[in-house]
């Protein structure tokens, strides 16, 4: 699979129990956008791999993690 990336403008923060630990630099970040490409093939690796499993995915994210499926990262810019 794969998804393009752009770089993350906006400044994000680190929270733990509630408290904001530290700045994450951007240069180590990347926002994740459309479209995702995958052949028929992959998505039906991914099904295969997650056979009867109940489980929620709410996102391609969700789903290939679920699937513990690769996902190539390529540039957007």
């Amino acid at each position: 699979m794969e998804v393009f990336t752009l770089p993350i403008s906006d400044t994000v923060k680190e929270v733990v129990a509630s408290k904001v630990r530290r700045t994450v630099p951007r240069e180590t970040l990347v926002q994740v956008v459309g479209p995702w490409i995958f052949d028929r093939d992959a998505l039906a690796d991914a099904l295969t791999r997650l056979g009867d499993k109940e489980t929620e995915t709410a996102d391609m994210i969700g789903l290939c993690q679920a699937a513990h499926l690769r996902v190539r990262v390529l540039s957007a810019r």
